[in-house]
């Protein structure tokens, strides 16, 4: 009886003990290893396989098709030799004002990446995104063009070469030196999803910006009258555009000009 009793004793003791012992917090998502946080944010062309809501890359696997997509890298990660990107659609690339065809496009997409090495990632893997995510260089290069201009470390200066009605003497005085004015090698169509369905409409919204000498569209300056979020596709749509600079006796040079951008809200 005694002994039946020192055992409920014992009991009573533990019980409390046991309950209060702290519990393990369920583990987070692995860091992101470091050489995929380059694709952070990153603006991309997607080739071939725009219009699939998910894509799943063996390592033999090809982008064949014939809907090409800019797109946004909104998510990343990686787990056991498998690489997920959670993309955003903001454009169709034009090469000669023609547009890819797509069955459907697409706002979201989700892209994996499998049979990587399941301990990290190396060089072989980003190797294999870049061959399905292209850089604007590199889609240019597979259309048979070609653009070897580095990004400028720096914005091009305010004064630079125009035309324009509203150009200052300065920009009139470096205009006159011009022997060739900025051609768009590279136009991407912006998209916005409009998931209501009511504002599905096309249109060309006229923009101001500057050609740097690198190639790149900065500063733009919208001439239509459009709402903020349709702005926001198009002036993420004209990161990816790429021009013949304006060049002179001495080099390229900025210059300020108007561009007509296309803008689809499917």
């Amino acid at each position: 009886m005694k002994s039946s009793k020192r055992t409920l004793l014992l009991l009573a003791l533990l019980i409390p003990a046991c309950q209060s012992a702290p519990k393990t917090p369920p583990s987070g998502p692995a860091p992101l290893p470091e050489l995929l946080r380059s694709y952070e944010d990153a603006l991309r062309i997607l080739p071939g396989r725009g219009d699939e809501k998910a894509l799943t890359l063996k390592p033999a696997d090809s982008l064949a098709g014939a809907c090409d997509v800019a797109v946004k890298v909104r998510g990343l990660g990686f787990d056991k030799g498998t690489v997920r990107f959670s993309l955003e659609s903001v454009g169709q690339p034009q090469l000669g004002g023609r547009r890819p065809r797509c069955k459907e496009l697409q706002p979201g997409m989700q892209l994996l990446f499998t049979g990587l090495d399941p301990d990290g990632v190396t060089t072989k893997t980003t190797t294999r995104i870049d061959a399905a995510l292209l850089t604007p260089e590199e889609y240019l290069r597979r259309k048979g063009g070609s653009f070897d201009r580095a990004q400028a470390a720096a914005p091009p200066p305010s004064e630079v070469a125009s035309q324009l009605p509203d150009a200052s003497d300065s920009e009139r005085r470096l205009a006159r030196a011009v022997v060739a004015w900025p051609r768009p090698l590279l136009s991407v169509e912006a998209l916005h999803h409009d998931a209501s369905g009511r504002g599905l409409h096309e249109r060309l919204v006229g923009v101001e910006a500057v050609v740097g000498p690198d190639g790149r569209a900065y500063r733009p300056v919208v001439k239509s009258s459009i709402d903020r979020t349709h702005q926001a596709a198009l002036e993420t749509a004209l990161q990816l555009w790429r021009f013949e600079p304006a060049r002179r006796g001495d080099g390229p040079l900025g210059a300020r000009v108007p561009l007509e951008v296309p803008l689809r809200v499917y």
